[in-house]
């Protein structure tokens, strides 16, 4: 099931213009000391994603508001540079009455609580139904990135980006892979690509193993809230 909605998730991916958060890379550029012509170089990530408190659930979570943040704190390295960057992921929530499939949450609510918080967000499954479509939409402007010392745009298009299912660049984990091309690379660099393995997790109920817990709570078990994500082997940036 789990490789379903991934493999569901990477064809639904839909255009929509930038807008101020991003996702797992985005966020404002890195300059190292001096500005060098941008090289073909590998890059290794590390970092955290927030979800939208209080976390990933199989019931998912009501709110009134119609937008909810995850954040992420992405440190890269090497000619990358080596400052943290932190940004965020807007996205929608469904509306319980009106969504062909609400999230369970809606049904376990009371009338008087639907009245107060009619709409829902942060099912498990949502990662893997609208997670391409989110990247998609929040980096549509593209992401300042950082080469050499020089500040570079990496182009994102809905062809580009897909999830990453268990055995491939993400080993036994899941994550999500972009590519596309560099503004400002010059001559020598006119290419991205770049892996998030989401590898370890924080939450109610988790051992620590993202996938472990996220493929329990998409599932079915009710006991288990995933409220971080670690980026692990595999997170890289590729430029070419």
């Amino acid at each position: 099931m789990i490789r379903k909605m991934f493999v569901i998730a990477a064809a639904v991916a839909m255009p929509a213009a930038a807008v101020a958060g991003v996702s797992a890379i985005g966020g404002a550029g890195i300059a190292s000391a001096k500005a060098l012509p941008p090289v073909p170089t590998t890059c290794a990530l590390t970092g955290t994603v927030t979800f939208a408190k209080p976390g990933l659930s199989y019931n998912g979570s009501l709110t009134n508001k119609t937008v909810t943040t995850s954040k992420t704190a992405i440190t890269p390295s090497g000619l990358c540079g080596t400052k943290a960057i932190k940004s965020k992921i807007n996205s929608t929530p469904g509306v319980c009455a009106t969504d062909p499939t609400p999230a369970p949450a809606c049904a376990l609510a009371s009338p008087k609580t639907l009245a107060k918080d009619p709409n829902f967000y942060d099912t498990a499954s949502s990662l893997a139904t609208s997670g391409v479509t989110q990247i998609v939409a929040s980096l549509a402007g593209g992401i300042p990135a950082v080469n050499n010392g020089t500040k570079v745009t990496l182009q994102v298009t809905a062809p580009g980006t897909n999830a990453i299912l268990p055995g491939g660049a993400c080993g036994a984990t899941v994550g999500f892979h972009l590519q596309g091309g560099v503004t400002n690379g010059g001559a020598n660099v006119t290419a991205y690509s770049l892996d998030i393995c989401l590898s370890t997790d924080t939450g109610t109920g988790t051992t620590g193993a993202f996938f472990t817990d996220y493929a329990a709570a998409a599932g079915g078990n009710t006991g288990v809230t995933l409220a971080t994500a670690g980026l692990g082997a595999g997170s890289q940036l590729v430029f070419s």
